[in-house]
């Protein structure tokens, strides 16, 4: 199951699943609505917390990713080209990554489908996931 962690004083988010749980989560990113339930962490050091949900939504502009009121869902909403290739470039990871593997979704000027002040993300191949050789 995804998992989704937050950090606080950053505002950085961490995802992290499967290949198969990334790829599935591209699919449905590139719909451009849905909810995923997460799995719940114990632990989610060096973050804050663990988010329960991700919600996206399609919205006017580049997609701004941020930390729910109740601090419970990971919302990422913006206008469906841009939610299609933050989906793409997910895929694109889970279908090529390793276990262990990271991206870094970060703002900067000019980017394609990120907006200035969106929260950044990083999305990595589960480390506790077992994967065939």
């Amino acid at each position: 199951m995804l998992k989704a962690l937050h950090s606080d004083s950053t505002g950085e988010f961490e995802l992290s699943g499967t290949c198969s749980e990334l790829l599935a989560l591209g699919r449905k990113l590139g719909s451009g609505r849905g909810e995923i339930l997460l799995a719940k962490v114990s632990d989610p050091f060096p973050y804050a917390r663990y988010l329960s949900r991700i919600e996206f939504q399609q919205a006017s502009g580049k997609i701004r990713m941020s930390s729910s009121k109740d601090g419970e869902t990971l919302e990422v909403a913006g206008r469906l080209e841009s939610l299609s290739l933050l989906a793409e470039n997910i895929e694109g990871f889970a279908s090529e990554a390793d276990q262990g593997d990271h991206l870094h979704v970060d703002y900067f000027p000019e980017h394609d489908y990120l907006a200035e002040g969106s929260g950044s993300l990083v999305v990595a191949i589960d480390s506790d996931a077992v994967q065939a050789s």
